[in-house]
């Protein structure tokens, strides 16, 4: 039975040789390991070793998992993935990249590029290095993870010139205005498209009053909480789309200060959740009655409604 077994293997490969197809051995398989998610409170399960596939799920902070690392990615025992950014291994140490050697690059291509906090179009941007500048890391895909923190697209760096310094990224523009008591939740990517006040609504073909502001922006980019305080809501709804509310407390002397944050496209924290001012809690989007990607920032005084410009200052100075 072997000698048939064999024979019939060899004229299968001789089948398939003819017809242009390769025999490649399966590579083996890296030793399974436990790690632990990190450097976030949650991470997204894939079905598959992309950004693009679709999520089956999330796992929390400190969360063990078991798998093997493929690339930028940690494959679980059971066939689905996460990032291998958010995993540390047991000595809580963050998981290391396949990457290149390190070595020093120059941003060219572009006027400037963004420095992410992860290797993925859809993490927080840290700061922006413009064109010519110098900068130390490793090559990890189509990313480069900077020795000073931060991760750069690759497509978007050249090699420096011989005896080139490494100075430290340019820190991202304050999303305050100096002298306000809130943040701008979008930093400084987003531009106001509607004011507070009386307006046509785009869909409904009404007038009614737009209780907040609109900052137009690109999907998936950052929403910042304006200030510290206790998530009380996370909520959908056929007007407001996915949306979160923060209760701030007293703010700049004013009592039962709160934030709404409408037309998510995902939220990053739960209700009763502290957050500080800052910190992300979602992602813009355009659930709900929206016509394009932007955040509907409102702010609150005991309930009601109030014109945000009188705590992130005038429509006109958060123009990126």
């Amino acid at each position: 039975m072997r000698t048939y077994a064999r024979l019939f293997s060899a004229f299968a490969t001789s089948l398939l040789a003819v017809a242009g197809i390769a025999i490649v051995a399966p590579s083996a398989a890296h030793a399974a390991e436990t790690r632990v998610v990190c450097n976030h409170d949650w991470v997204r399960v894939r079905a598959s070793a992309s950004t693009g596939s679709a999520e089956l799920g999330r796992l929390t902070r400190g969360t063990a998992v078991s798998g093997e690392r493929q690339g930028s990615w940690f494959r679980l025992t059971d066939g689905r993935y996460v990032a291998a950014y958010y995993t540390c291994l047991g000595g809580g140490q963050p998981a290391p990249a396949a990457s290149s050697p390190a070595a020093t690059h120059q941003v060219c291509r572009t006027p400037w590029v963004r420095v992410r906090a992860a290797a993925t179009t859809r993490s927080a941007e840290i700061g922006r290095l413009t064109q010519g500048t110098v900068f130390a890391g490793r090559r990890t895909g189509s990313w480069i993870q900077l020795d000073r923190g931060g991760h750069v697209a690759a497509s978007y760096a050249c090699a420096a010139p011989a005896n080139a310094t490494a100075p430290a990224p340019t820190p991202a523009p304050p999303a305050r205005i100096s002298g306000t008591p809130l943040l701008q939740p979008t930093g400084t990517l987003g531009s106001p498209t509607s004011p507070f006040g009386q307006r046509f609504h785009p869909i409904l073909r009404v007038w009614h009053l737009h209780n907040g502001i609109d900052l137009g922006n690109r999907a998936g980019e950052p929403v910042l909480a304006a200030e510290a305080g206790v998530v009380t809501t996370v909520s959908r709804g056929a007007s407001s789309g996915l949306s979160i509310k923060i209760d701030h407390g007293t703010v700049a002397g004013t009592p039962r200060v709160g934030t709404g944050y409408l037309h998510l496209q995902s939220a990053a924290v739960s209700p009763g959740q502290r957050v500080e001012q800052g910190q992300l809690i979602a992602r813009v989007g355009s659930t709900g009655l929206s016509t394009k990607p932007h955040l509907h920032f409102i702010t609150y005084e005991s309930g009601r409604p109030v014109n945000p410009e009188k705590y992130i200052g005038p429509l006109g100075s958060l123009r990126a």
